[in-house]
């Protein structure tokens, strides 16, 4: 006699997606229309958020744990403490930004090697919208060859101003995710900070 209910079998999977990309790529509003459905009027700089969402794949409930990460220089050593057990990080690009494509190549495929090496990859464009009113614009195929050259295992487009593309690409990256083990040790900082977490806690009896 099974005891258990479909849904205490069915209960949802952890997965943690980190977000990465050069300041002012538009991934925030990326996640903002995905967890929240809006898309926000105005440029506010992230420092570090962390969105959590359900999402079912396949008729899996999976909780997703997405990390909002600052793409500026000034925020190296802090977004450092954001790969500590990832499953997949999108790797996100601007189309209207060629240095943002760069930097995928030049920066952040370093970064993430240096912290969270042998993590699974999905090169995510952004802005996509802007190839209808804009001339110097990257092409999908410029997307794909450095999605090809980094071995990301997807390469999706989006544009978060029209959620076209948006549930595609986090959906793609859960995906990959659930197939995926965590990637990231614990920095000697990581350890640090969750020692000072344990110490202020209290146990009543």
């Amino acid at each position: 006699m099974n005891c258990f209910s479909s849904k205490q079998q069915r209960r949802s999977i952890y997965r943690k997606i980190v977000i990465l990309g050069d300041g002012a790529a538009g991934k925030t509003s990326l996640l903002n229309v995905f967890t929240r459905g809006f898309f926000p009027a105005v440029y506010e700089p992230t420092v570090f958020e962390n969105y959590i969402h359900d999402i079912f794949i396949d008729g899996q409930q999976v909780e997703l744990s997405l990390w909002d990460t600052a793409g500026q220089e000034e925020f190296d050593r802090l977004r450092s403490l954001s790969y500590s057990d990832t499953h997949v990080i999108m790797v996100c690009f601007a189309v209207d930004s060629p240095d943002s494509l760069e930097n995928v190549q030049s920066k952040w495929v370093g970064e993430i090697a240096e912290h969270c090496e042998g993590v699974k990859l999905v090169l995510v464009a952004l802005k996509c919208d802007l190839r209808e009113t804009e001339q110097q614009v990257i092409s999908y195929e410029e997307g794909l060859a450095v999605a090809k050259r980094i071995k990301a295992v997807r390469y999706l487009e989006t544009s978060a101003r029209h959620n076209r593309g948006v549930n595609e690409a986090f959906t793609e990256a859960a995906r990959t995710a659930l197939q995926a083990k965590p990637v990231g040790g614990v920095s000697e900082q990581e350890e640090k900070l969750a020692k000072q977490s344990k110490e202020r806690r209290c146990v009543v009896m």
